[in-house]
């Protein structure tokens, strides 16, 4: 027994860009980027550390400063538009031209220049990708990063939100890094947001300083911050931008000063992310969250012990793997790549990086992580950090082991051209009669690529919905929903792209495709579709 248990072919299409570079018999290209942090310090990381894709800079206050960040996405179509007038040029060569482009190399960028982003590209419901504003020449450069937008119900792209950018007031091509600027960090980690302030909080009152955080729309409860003198210390739990406020009193002053800046957050590799919501006053219902084999084609497994193709609660927490991944000693936990000496980004089963800030699995909580880093070995792929039964949706200490963290499964060198499939159990409602609400974020190379469940399906759209009878533990009719697809494709000349494939039962009326336990662990449905090309 366990614990206390006692389809259009829509294709979201990611763009994950970082420096440009010139490859034989391509154009200028952007490499795929790596992800890497800033020499941990006591305590917790280094926050200006090398980001995904690119690096950020935010003016607030009157305070313009920089730090490194989260690249994006990518799909295709064409529009137009006059170019704005107070987008600045690059002086040593500007990339605006007469009309918005919709291609999979131009859409998210500000093609005509005129401050919007991707007017007149269509879209599918469910797709997120990166968005930058102003001059595209600037994208990705030191102090600029990016936004994502999301597509609307009726397939147009919404406003880009978020990100540092090359229009006023972010003017991100300055790269102010003396005041308030941005951060980063990986999931997990103890950020020391004081980090983010530069000099502007050089003259603070002893005392006085406070700082704020505002999470990602979707990232309910919200983290509180901790420490003491100053209390800066921020731990977040899931990838997104954060607003983060800073407040000081200084001397002379009769009013206090404050500063606005963001902190990003992204892993590398595939990350996938589930939430639902929690009530105070009973434990909770029991969702799971599953990632299959790449390319498997063999049945889920929700049983207590999992089977190697399918990474869940029985098999892919870290007990299974402190056995020193060993199949013949416990041939359910996963063994998908190759073992050493094989590097990143080929897939490997065990990566431990050299920088030991690199390996995000060591900041897990609830004590995970420091079992993650008494093993030796780095992290595991795939890997799920934490398994989420029941918890107390008011506290906002991220440590307490009954926060309500959510669950998430990480491959942090993916395989090339290969569909990994994404899946969540209803395991148990605990005897609850009330609906829930499953939302699947899913971020390549720390850019959300795709949010499901709380949009996406159904015409009119509406979320996907189990109710109790959904989860009652009678063995064999509890529902699996089959989520998407993702793969990772290079092109010839270096560039990633990420797809995700939603999977429809009716593709017409974007319906969920559903199983119950008993279809879910005997056949596998529904077929894999053909790998797209970038």
């Amino acid at each position: 027994m366990r614990r206390r248990r006692v389809h259009a072919d829509i294709f979201l299409v990611v763009a994950l860009g970082s420096g440009a570079a010139i490859v034989d018999g391509c154009s200028a290209t952007k490499e795929p980027s790596t992800f890497t942090t800033g020499a941990g310090g006591a305590g917790g990381v280094s926050t200006t550390a090398t980001g995904i894709g690119g690096a950020g800079t935010v003016t607030s206050s009157g305070n313009s400063s920089s730090g490194e960040g989260i690249g994006g996405i990518n799909i295709a179509g064409s529009g137009g538009a006059d170019a704005g007038e107070d987008v600045m040029v690059n002086p040593c060569g500007t990339k605006c031209g007469p009309v918005e482009l919709c291609d999979p190399e131009h859409l998210g960028l500000d093609d005509n220049c005129d401050g919007e982003v991707d007017e007149g590209c269509g879209c599918s419901a469910g797709q997120v990708h990166f968005c930058f504003k102003g001059d595209p020449s600037y994208h990705n450069a030191v102090g600029c990063f990016d936004g994502s937008e999301k597509c609307s119900e009726q397939g147009t792209w919404g406003p880009c939100i978020g990100g540092v950018h090359a229009t006023a007031p972010d003017n991100c091509y300055i790269n102010d890094v003396a005041n308030c600027h941005a951060i980063s960090s990986p999931p997990f980690a103890d950020v020391h947001l004081k980090t983010g302030t530069g000099t502007f909080s050089a003259n603070a009152v002893a005392g006085s300083e406070a700082w704020t955080v505002s999470c990602p729309a979707g990232v309910s409860p919200c983290p509180g911050v901790a420490g003491m003198n100053p209390a800066d210390t921020f731990k977040p739990l899931q990838s997104g931008e954060y607003s983060v406020t800073y407040t000081k009193q200084v001397a002379g002053m009769p009013m206090p000063q404050s500063c606005t800046y963001p902190l990003f957050v992204g892993a590398p590799g595939l990350r996938v992310e589930l939430t639902w919501e929690h009530t105070a006053d009973d434990g909770g219902v029991d969702l799971d969250l599953h990632v299959k084999q790449p390319m498997s084609t063999l049945p889920w497994d929700i049983s207590s012990f999992g089977s190697e193709q399918d990474c869940g609660w029985g098999n892919c927490k870290l007990s299974p793997f402190g056995f020193g991944q060993d199949p013949f000693l416990d041939p359910a936990a996963p063994h998908w790549f190759a073992d050493a000496p094989v590097m990143p980004p080929t897939p490997v089963n065990w990566w431990l990086d050299p920088m030991m800030s690199a390996n995000t699995c060591y900041y897990a909580p609830r004590g995970i992580g420091q079992k993650w880093q008494d093993l030796g070995k780095g992290c595991h792929n795939p890997r799920l950090d934490i398994d989420n039964i029941t918890c107390d949706f008011t506290l906002t200490d991220p440590n307490d082991p009954n926060f309500c963290t959510p669950e998430n499964i990480n491959v942090d060198f993916p395989p090339d051209k290969q569909w990994t499939r994404v899946g969540v159990h209803y395991y148990s409602n605990h005897g609850n009669v009330y609906d829930v609400h499953p939302d699947v974020k899913i971020f390549c190379n720390g850019a959300l690529t795709a949010e499901l469940g709380s949009g996406g399906y159904y015409a009119p759209e509406s979320p996907v919905t189990f109710s109790s009878s959904d989860g009652e533990d009678v063995g064999t009719s509890n529902r699996f929903w089959v989520v998407a697809d993702v793969a990772f494709v290079n092109d010839k000349c270096g560039k990633s792209f990420c797809n995700v494939k939603p999977i429809y039962s009716d593709p017409a009326g974007k319906t969920p495709f559903f199983l119950l336990d008993g279809a879910a662990t005997t056949a596998f449905a529904p077929p894999y579709a053909p790998i797209p090309t970038p």
